[in-house]
């Protein structure tokens, strides 16, 4: 049976020289200690078909990745819990940090991979790598990079939330395959970047960084433990993506324009139209009532804007990210005008924390743990996250898809590989996928079409 092997296993140091702000020792905050509960890292895998791994590009890879975690050394430290003064830290300052990085092959079909839609999740899983969350101090990343014996590299990723959000994330994917492609010139004058915490601007935000903690993860550095049997619970749930052309994403902003009553005019973004036509699709696969059956969406808005001193050109790492509910009924998502319905009180939502970032703080964990019990939403990613654009010279990656997706109803987002498009994966539980894409598809269609063929194929 097709499989991976390990090869080798090797680590990346950490060079010792002056790092951005604040240092070697990075204390979090609140939008940092807000994730210490979570019971597996991050996991992301970029697959490369028509590539090629030979002993000297794998060098190039070790390297280039030397010189880009100068830049976001929180990567290449551990987090760490500090009893004396009940602080979380990510330290750099150990000469044995760095960053592991497992060799692999696989006699798997990488062009399978690529092209099925729905995700064959056991393989994918042992594509990326993973750490024991079990006790402090942990790795905050890890690296696998599996070379195909039939052709094909992919470049697999664990993440510990705590140390950034998805926007810090892929910047440094940018940034450590820029360097690859350059043939390990580094670019230090196009890149700043500062992982002080100082920038956020809360007068209790120490206070706040502990509540959570002993909310999350009272018995630090003990970590909080789940049963195996709920992480293995995963891998029972279908994953299959979908990726929307720009002129369907227009034409998906275009009807929830078109529903909206006289009273209210705005265009939603390509994420929020598409998280809200899935979660109307959602809503007519699982056949809510069309009573007042609760529901809610969940998704993440950039806070960067309000930081302290913020400018465009310095990149702050650190998690930036404030997590909205947006509630609404069956009766609602399931109407004509359920589109508009949807992307409306979205809208809203996010609106409200941009005119209010830092609004009721010390109540997230609770307003998340308190959503509706009925179907539950959770978006993760960005139509505008360039994951496609990780080229380390071997070409654009043929799909990039989010391994750890966890939760019933979790949506994955991306900008697509096409120009303009977005790719959207949704996990469900196997039964419900086949009525979910059916509903997803019709309300794509154009109208006076039976069949929508704008849908591309990854």
């Amino acid at each position: 049976m097709p499989g991976v092997r390990v090869v080798d296993m090797s680590f990346v140091p950490l060079l010792p020289e002056p790092y951005p702000p604040p240092g070697d020792i990075v204390p979090l905050s609140f939008l940092d200690t807000r994730w210490i509960h979570l019971q597996q890292p991050v996991q992301d895998l970029l697959l490369y078909p028509d590539s090629t791994l030979s002993s000297s590009s794998l060098h190039l890879c070790k390297t280039s990745l030397t010189q880009a975690l100068s830049f976001f050394q929180p990567l290449a430290g551990k987090l760490t819990y500090w009893h004396a003064t009940d602080q979380l830290v990510i330290d750099s300052s150990s000469p044995d940090c760095g960053v592991s990085v497992i060799e692999a092959e696989s006699d798997l079909d990488i062009h399978r991979l690529i092209n099925e839609e729905t995700i064959d999740i056991k393989a994918f899983t042992k594509l990326v790598p993973s750490f024991s969350m079990d006790e402090l101090p942990v790795p905050t990343f890890a690296i696998q990079i599996t070379k195909f014996v039939g052709g094909g590299v992919s470049v697999g990723t664990a993440l510990h939330h705590t140390a950034m959000d998805g926007i810090g994330f892929w910047r440094f994917m940018e940034t450590w395959a820029a360097i690859c492609r350059d043939n390990g010139v580094p670019f230090r004058s196009h890149l700043q970047t500062s992982h002080d915490r100082d920038v956020i601007l809360d007068p209790q935000k120490e206070q706040i960084a502990r509540q959570f903690m002993r909310l999350l993860a009272p018995g630090l550095p003990q970590l909080p433990q789940v049963p195996k049997s709920l992480l293995q619970d995963r891998l029972q749930l279908t994953r299959r993506t979908f990726t929307l052309d720009n002129t369907t994403i227009q034409f998906l902003k275009r009807r929830a324009c078109t529903q909206c009553d006289n009273q209210t005019t705005f265009t939603p973004s390509a994420s929020i139209a598409i998280a809200a036509h899935v979660w109307v699709s959602l809503a007519k696969a699982k056949r809510l009532p069309k009573e007042n059956d609760a529901t809610s969406l969940w998704l993440l808005v950039d806070l960067r804007a309000y930081l302290k001193g913020s400018k465009n050109d310095v990149l702050f790492t650190g998690n930036c990210i404030r997590g909205v509910t947006v509630k609404s009924t069956g009766q609602d998502l399931t109407a004509p005008e359920g589109l508009a319905n949807a992307c409306v009180a979205i809208s809203r939502a996010v609106k409200a924390v941009r005119e209010r970032p830092l609004d009721g703080v010390e109540r997230w964990p609770e307003e998340f743990k308190n959503r509706p019990t009925g179907m539950n939403v959770m978006v993760a990613g960005s139509a505008r996250w360039g994951a496609y654009e990780i080229d380390f010279g071997w070409g654009r990656p043929g799909r990039v898809e989010l391994v750890s997706m966890n939760l019933d109803g979790e949506v994955s987002m991306f900008s697509g590989r096409e120009k303009g498009s977005v790719q959207a994966t949704v996990a469900l539980a196997g039964e419900q996928m086949e009525v979910f894409t059916k509903a997803f598809i019709a309300g794509l269609a154009q109208q006076g079409q039976s069949d929508y063929h704008g849908m591309a194929r990854l």
